[in-house]
């Protein structure tokens, strides 16, 4: 009995595990590495219904720039329809041998409207029967380096271009689009070197220099950008920032996108509706700064119903004339300033439930460099195309709206209006009508010109506009969206439509759906 007793408890302590959590079997399960190859795609597709169209057969692909401007575009009786489609595929690959200190991302585009063109080459086009279009772009190839648990990185190569702090490979772009300065002066891609770093907890800052054209090597004909950005979160809600860039213009007006050239006097700024600048030779040289500072409060919503941020920036510096027989001779100076002041209030649980105004002012110029006075606000729309793509407003007409494929125009395409500098405010009320699933959107937005022109009046026009979002699932959204822009006569004026004549044109709608999808 004794015997069977002390088996009894020997078959208990083996098959009890040891009190101090130690038993020997036990092994810890390592995590799991992170893939070394990653990829993001977006697809949005779009169906369009319009009274706008180009007059030019030639431009029935991409169409970029300002109504009725050199794009000749032009609104009519008849009624444009029409698909589009976006496939963005980006690859990122971080090698695991280089212990995570080295990234390489790509990104890419094909856009087509359906049944364009087929068996040809060339980007924004295809979608035709049988496919088989040469249409992808490159629009980042890059390599990110950021040492192990350091506060800094540096990236090298085709890189995002933002008139922002943050690093874009790490912010999503609606960030961007209701930050700092919103993509008005610079929201593209370009070569070059960007640093990024985090001085303390608080404050984050970024050095980036981009080669805009080098055109002939051996010549000093290059156009070269500098920005220095500065952000501090000074309280828990309160971000305050200051910003310097300096473009560095040895183009002598050459390069450039196709025969619009580029530069202050090209008609590359003119089809953007930027300000184009007439000087006594066609070639200059200039120095330009911009010299800016911004503020918000409560971001987002982090962390309350309020939210708020402002912006004011100036351009100064000076432009050069070159003769074929003479060096550079300084001929005019530059300062222009353009500011920004939004505030939301969001009354319900959903970041969709807000009611918003937003205010935009820049300076004009009603006699552009004639008086050795250039007064005009200057973005990067004049020397790329898009590249300031001002959006936080959400007007689908009255300003450029970047829910679009092929055809990305609006009445005030750059914040300048063509040099002419513009006063216009935005009103919007949305709301979730199922809290996360489905909301909806009412817009109003306005503007005058700063500067009236000949034959016109300073009145550009009114925008309403409505709009309706239902997540099919997460990232997976449909969309319908209408507007409507009553014009002024501010388009009574010859000089500011393409066609030169006194007669104001049709009032623009549209009326588009669209199908959007952020795959992982």
């Amino acid at each position: 009995m004794k015997f069977k007793l002390l088996l009894f408890f020997m078959c208990i302590l083996f098959a009890v595990p040891n009190s101090n959590g130690q038993d020997t079997q036990v092994k810890k399960i390592p995590d799991a590495k992170a893939p070394e190859f990653k990829f993001i795609g977006y697809w949005f597709s779009r169906g369009t219904a319009s009274n706008i169209a180009p007059t030019n057969e030639l431009l029935r692909g991409q169409i970029i720039g300002r109504l009725f401007g050199p794009n000749t575009t032009n609104t009519s009786a008849k009624t444009s329809s029409y698909f589009e489609q976006r496939f963005v595929p980006m690859f990122i690959y971080t090698p695991q041998i280089l212990d995570g200190v080295a990234t390489f991302r790509s990104l890419f585009k094909i856009d087509m409207t359906w049944g364009d063109a087929a068996y040809g080459v060339g980007g924004n086009n295809g979608g035709g029967i049988n496919a088989g279009q040469v249409n992808l772009q490159t629009l980042l190839a890059n390599v990110d380096i950021k040492p192990k648990n350091a506060d800094w990185n540096v990236v090298v190569g085709l890189q995002r271009m933002f008139d922002n702090v943050r690093d874009p490979n790490q912010t999503t772009v609606s960030t961007y689009q209701n930050s700092s300065y919103k993509l008005s002066f610079w929201g593209t891609q370009a070569v070059g070197i960007s640093v990024f770093g985090n001085i303390n907890e608080t404050t984050q800052a970024r050095f980036g220099y981009f080669q805009l054209y080098e055109n002939i090597i051996q010549e000093n004909d290059d156009v070269a950008l500098w920005m220095f950005d500065i952000e501090s979160r000074v309280y828990p809600l309160l971000e305050v920032g200051a910003d310097a860039w300096f473009v560095w213009d040895r183009g002598k007006n050459s390069g450039g996108i196709s025969v619009l050239g580029q530069g202050l006097n090209s008609g590359l700024a003119q089809y953007n509706g930027a300000v184009r600048l007439g000087f006594p030779s066609q070639k200059y040289e200039a120095n330009i700064l911009w010299l800016g500072a911004h503020s918000a409060y409560n971001r987002e919503f982090l962390a309350g119903r309020w939210w708020a941020d402002a912006y004011v920036i100036a351009n100064l510096g000076t432009v050069d004339t070159i003769s074929d027989n003479s060096s550079a001779k300084k001929y005019a100076d530059i300062f222009g300033v353009a500011t920004n002041a939004s505030a939301a209030y969001k009354y319900g649980m959903t970041a969709n439930d807000k009611v918003s105004v937003e205010a935009l002012y820049t300076t004009g110029d009603e006699n552009g460099a004639s008086d050795k006075k250039i007064n005009s606000v200057i973005t990067g729309n004049v020397w790329g195309s898009p590249t300031g793509i001002y959006s936080s407003h959400k007007a689908l007409l009255l300003f450029p709206d970047p829910q679009v494929v092929n055809r990305y125009y609006s009445a005030v395409h750059d914040i300048s209006n063509m040099g002419m500098g513009v006063t216009a405010g935005f009103l919007s009320f949305s709301k979730d009508l199922i809290p996360n699933k489905f909301s909806g959107k009412l817009g109003f937005a306005t503007a005058i010109s700063n500067v009236t022109p000949k034959g016109g009046s300073s009145y550009i026009g009114s925008e309403v506009n409505v709009e309706f979002k239902y997540n099919i699932k997460v990232f997976l959204t449909l969309g319908l969206s209408a507007g409507y822009l009553q014009l002024g006569d501010f388009y009574k004026s010859p000089s500011v439509k393409y066609t030169s004549n006194s007669e104001k044109p049709k009032d623009p709608f549209v009326i588009f759906t669209s199908l959007s999808w952020l795959m992982f």
